[in-house]
């Protein structure tokens, strides 16, 4: 049998005959606030590849979907949800195969494993301390027979580069949403758990092609994409920003004088001005003897949300018992509409980096009308005519508990 010799006439086409050498466009990225997890699983720091791609893209999509349906006015769900598989890959209607996305997302220099390793802090770590509110899955799932949760201190950099596909490059407008959605990434998102409540949040120092990302969305911008933005004075340290962030979120929902009565000891505070205990007093039929559902409000679930699902656990004799857990009825879980961030806020005239504790609320008006689950029944989130019953929403002039908060979190 001869050997078939290549017919050099025929020109075998090349990869950049096929698809042009893509054009790569660089951020400089830097953790600002610790990152809690992020791996494979959820709260743990993969120490080999503890910034992930995958999980960027399905920030970038959840931040486009946003911004297409509030900002750009896309089309209906439907529509928009084509438009994403096209732009971002998916399966979308009739694709059994899936369709291949048109932006492109890599990520480079990030450091070592032993670097990494290095950075690692145990949750319970004196620099944590005012984090203790945002990080009790850490408190509550650690125990002697399971590894301590550990986090990655905010001082690590490395590079995202993103594409456009040949198509994409061709049109503005979609290149321009592209450029939009990293914007809003670069600005109020962040890497592993917890990053609506600040932790992991991500700086990008430089972008030299297209500077606009590393700038936050203007009052206009922001107003267009039917959110709420509301910054405190600035300090000059990023941790010392989201501290500060979420001391007005606990305040706001448990404090005393705030979120329930100042107690007659300190060490027992008194009684929530929130609905929720006494409706599951209500609902379980059971209670302890000075603690008789009294709240006028009724059986609503207004802390719900801020996200769900929520524990409710009772203390004393006669309290419910067991789990008394608040849940979506539609669905598992319910992500809170509310961003807590340091925002970076430029430099001072020393050069020295000035953060702003943030609160940015997203879209929310459909969750005031949702259901939630407890035990086998149903029951509202919110009602409008309860607002002037609850002294954390009345005192803060609010008609629901996002707007109230955001107040108070101007204060």
């Amino acid at each position: 049998m001869s050997l078939r010799i290549p017919d050099d006439s025929i020109e075998i086409p090349s990869l950049t005959d096929i698809e042009p050498v893509l054009e790569w466009h660089t951020l400089s990225c830097e953790l600002v606030t610790p990152m809690y997890g992020g791996g494979v699983k959820s709260v743990v720091v993969d120490e080999q590849m503890p910034i992930r791609t995958s999980s960027i893209r399905g920030q970038l999509r959840f931040w486009w979907r946003l911004l297409a349906k509030h900002k750009w006015e896309l089309g209906t769900d439907e529509d928009i949800q084509q438009q994403e598989f096209s732009l971002w890959g998916g399966m979308g209607s009739g694709d059994e195969d899936g369709t291949a996305g048109q932006v492109f997302l890599r990520v480079s220099d990030v450091p070592s494993s032993s670097k990494i390793r290095q950075s690692l802090i145990d949750y319970d770590d004196n620099s944590l301390s005012q984090l203790r509110y945002v990080l009790f899955p850490a408190y509550n799932e650690t125990n002697p027979k399971l590894q301590p949760h550990r986090l990655l201190k905010p001082e690590i950099r490395w590079k995202l580069a993103f594409a456009f596909s040949s198509l994409l490059d061709k049109d503005n407008t979609k290149k321009e949403q592209v450029i939009e959605t990293l914007r809003w990434w670069a600005s109020f998102d962040g890497l592993g758990f917890r990053s609506r409540k600040g932790l992991g949040s991500v700086r990008v120092t430089e972008s030299t092609d297209y500077p606009q990302i590393a700038q936050i969305p203007s009052p206009d911008d922001i107003a267009e994409a039917n959110c709420h933005l509301i910054q405190r004075n600035s300090t000059s340290s990023a941790l010392s920003a989201l501290n500060s962030a979420i001391s007005k979120l606990s305040e706001f929902r448990q404090s005393p004088g705030v979120g329930r009565n100042p107690g007659q000891q300190r060490s027992r505070p008194g009684r929530s001005r929130w609905p929720e205990p006494d409706a599951l007093r209500r609902i379980n039929k059971t209670h302890h003897s000075d603690h008789a559902p009294e709240h006028s409000a009724g059986n609503v679930f207004p802390r719900a949300i801020f996200g769900m699902p929520i524990l409710f656990p009772f203390v004393g004799r006669n309290e419910p018992s067991g789990d008394n857990i608040v849940s979506p009825a539609q669905g598992e879980r319910l992500a809170s509409p509310l961003i807590l961030r340091a925002v970076y806020a430029g430099d001072d005239k020393d050069g020295k980096a000035q953060w702003q504790p943030s609160a940015l609320a997203l879209p929310y008006q459909h969750i005031l009308d949702m259901q939630v689950t407890v035990g086998r029944n149903e029951y509202p989130v919110w009602k409008s005519d309860t607002a002037e019953h609850t002294r954390p929403i009345s005192e803060n002039g609010g008609q629901d508990p996002i707007q109230a908060f955001l107040t108070y979190f101007a204060k």
